[in-house]
């Protein structure tokens, strides 16, 4: 590992993988590079201390992908303050301080690509998730995922392909705090596979990784100094100049620039719900690669069969990818192979290290823990809780886990969001996080909440966490300043001190919740993609024109009920999360209204038809005797409110769902009900 000289920290960034909730990395890399540019322009003063900080590797899987390489095509086209809006400003609690941040971004195309553009709803008509632009290629177009993922391509374009702007930027490239090479990694699971021959000895070992990765070396974007060490020079990489950017007005991107962003969108192709995307390598990219392990720098050749490298094509190596996250979704050790080298970084502690990692994870909810007997011990089951599992498995790496345990260790530091009111952490932090992370496409409020939780978080991380011991030879300068200690944690300074601009706070912003409006209109325009995506996709299962006939009437019996499970399960995370108006509950004293929202949400789920009290305390893990409380309070809501629960009985057993769910008076009738159970029993937890 080459020395950073000893006034400069060096930085790596680790982006995870988060769907729409990276908005939120998008706000706290916005905030970053704020704070980063007011500390540089400080240091310029004369006889004013400072010493310097230069980010090295940007790495991401997913959202963090695109995050990350279209967060260098932002600050490529330079920082261009956005003030918030006077409705924007009201929308935020009080704050303590006196004065408040105006901004809403200082990378407004980074803003757009995660709060304005993605969403499944364009309330003006243009092209978003639902729209059927993907399905205009003939009735035998091939259905390649379930939302329009062409609205990405759009978005990849746009950030790419610069637009003119209103003022000129407050900072453009070269920036002194980016190092004049920097590197961008993003994980893509490849589907293809890369082979490899493992020699044993007496034997060998055939094997296959799809866990890929794509690197690029920026030059033109910084010129702050390289560190260097034998891991990243030994590993292959793509040269990319900034310079080479479309300038303004231009409408085509350059081929390298396009695969740039096909890369990032590659990265972040969810399975099912994103489009795949396809990849073509040159196969010397695969020769000498240097794999985030200890020794290896290089260590590893592939084995591809010889007949098929014999009649390799001009494109090289071509594969389809889907979502890296699915196999590295947390890229940390890319981050800390190519800022550390081959080995753990030398220096940690908080008067010695001179480099960390700070990864960026927007999902601070932990997994949910399943009750006991589930997943059940039949097939269905099981399928469903293979893919959340081996996610959670992909996530889990005790390698990186032990030491960021350690408190001593400052080359590894977290910014995970966080959301306080009054000295109370709220145990839903970001709008973006329901549905998995898919929930931030279904209003824009969502994402615009995240972005600025991101940028408030970033801050409280530079103030609060982020520094180094007053022995550090790094800040020596600013011994003795109080201005520049961190908060909350006498005798360490800021490594980036916050100044100017960066030095407001930034306000928290309101919870926000969507309309019932628009969520009537979400479900009309789900009901139309489905109406146009199906058929398509029982046409492209078989060429019998009977299977298809069969397909269709099955389509025509189930859209409803499909379109229902989708609308309540939307529906139950939106009451879980408090993030739908009309819902808003009453004062109940002696009890917590997100353990209320839990249970309201357990009767709204589409899995089941009636609920059980002991069945809706063992899948949320309240207590039996509150939850029996919470539904008999709720069973007396007056002016039918949507939360108003409705009781009966059904096989000797009390059970509960909302009123608006309840049977009809169809099947209070003896001879009927009996049919109506016969054809289609009610499902009970």
């Amino acid at each position: 590992m080459t020395a950073a000289p000893n006034n400069t920290f060096c930085i790596g960034f680790a982006l995870s993988g988060a769907v729409s909730a990276g908005a939120y990395t998008a706000g706290v890399l916005d905030f970053f590079f704020q704070a980063l540019n007011e500390w540089e322009k400080a240091r310029g003063v004369p006889d004013t201390p400072g010493h310097r900080v230069d980010v090295q590797v940007v790495t991401g899987a997913s959202a963090g992908a695109i995050t990350g390489a279209l967060g260098v095509v932002a600050l490529a086209r330079g920082m261009r303050p956005q003030k918030l809006s006077a409705a924007e400003k009201q929308n935020t609690h009080p704050i303590e301080s006196e004065t408040a941040q105006d901004l809403r971004c200082v990378l407004p195309s980074l803003y757009e690509t995660w709060v304005t553009r993605p969403r499944l709803v364009d309330p003006n008509g243009g092209i978003d998730f639902l729209s059927a632009e993907d399905l205009e290629g003939g009735k035998d177009a091939a259905v390649v995922s379930a939302l329009n993922a062409e609205l990405l391509d759009r978005i990849k374009e746009e950030a790419l392909l610069a637009s003119a702007s209103g003022h000129a930027p407050e900072a453009q490239p070269p920036y002194p705090y980016i190092a004049e090479n920097l590197h961008v990694y993003m994980t893509v699971s490849n589907l293809r596979g890369i082979p490899f021959t493992v020699s044993f000895g007496n034997s060998t070992y055939g094997m296959q990784t799809h866990g890929d990765r794509v690197h690029y070396t920026i030059s033109g974007l910084g010129n702050g100094v390289s560190t260097k060490n034998a891991w990243v020079c030994a590993d292959t990489s793509e040269p990319l100049a900034i310079s080479t950017l479309p300038p303004v007005g231009e409408k085509k991107l350059p081929d390298t620039w396009d695969r740039y962003g096909t890369c990032a969108l590659a990265s972040s192709a969810f399975p099912i719900g994103l489009a795949p995307r396809e990849i073509a390598a040159p196969i010397s990219g695969y020769k000498k690669r240097s794999y985030p392990m200890a020794r290896g720098a290089a260590a590893l050749e592939p084995d591809f069969p010889k007949p098929w490298l014999a009649a390799l094509g001009p494109k090289g190596f071509v594969f389809l990818n889907v979502d890296g996250g699915v196999i590295n979704n947390n890229p940390f050790d890319y981050a800390q192979y190519a800022l550390m080298g081959d080995s753990a970084a030398g220096k940690t502690g908080a008067d010695d290290s001179d480099r960390a990692v700070i990864m960026v994870s927007p999902f601070p909810e932990p997994p949910a823990f399943l009750p006991d007997a589930q997943p059940a011990a039949e097939l269905v089951a099981v399928i469903r809780a293979l893919f959340p599992a081996l996610i959670d498995q992909s996530r889990f790496k005790p390698a990186e886990l032990v030491p960021a345990m350690d408190p001593k260790d400052h080359s590894r530091f977290l910014i995970a969001p966080h959301r306080n009111i009054g000295g109370v952490e709220q145990r839903y932090k970001i709008a973006c996080g329901l549905l998995g992370g898919f929930g931030g496409f279904l209003d824009e409020k969502f994402r615009a909440h995240d972005f600025q939780l991101g940028r408030r978080n970033c801050q409280a991380f530079l103030r609060s966490t982020f520094g180094l011991s007053a022995d550090s030879d790094i800040v020596a300068s600013l011994r003795g300043q109080n201005e520049f200690e961190l908060w909350a944690t006498p005798g360490k300074y800021a490594i980036i001190p916050r100044l100017g601009a960066a030095l407001p706070e930034v306000a928290l912003p309101e919870w926000p919740r969507m309309s019932q409006a628009d969520f009537t209109v979400l479900m009309r325009r789900i009901k139309g993609r489905l109406s146009k995506l199906a058929p398509r996709f029982v046409q492209a299962q078989t060429a019998s024109r009977f299977f298809r006939a069969l397909g269709r009437i099955g389509l025509w019996l189930g859209q409803d009920r499909v379109l229902e499970y989708v609308r309540l399960a939307i529906l139950s995370d939106l009451v879980r999360r408090d993030q739908i108006e009309g819902w808003e509950l009453p004062p109940m004293p002696g009890k917590s209204l997100d353990d209320v929202r839990l249970v309201l949400a357990e009767l709204a789920n589409p899995a089941f038809t009636f609920r059980t009290a002991e069945g809706i305390a063992k899948r949320t893990h309240l207590d039996p005797a509150f939850v029996t409380g919470t539904l008999a309070q709720l069973e007396t809501v007056k002016d039918s409110r949507p939360f108003l629960v409705w009781q009966g009985k059904f096989d000797g057993q009390r059970v509960f769902t909302l009123a608006s769910r309840k049977p009809g008076w169809l099947r209070s009738l003896p001879v009927i009900s009996q049919i109506l159970n016969l054809l289609e029993a009610p499902t009970i937890d």
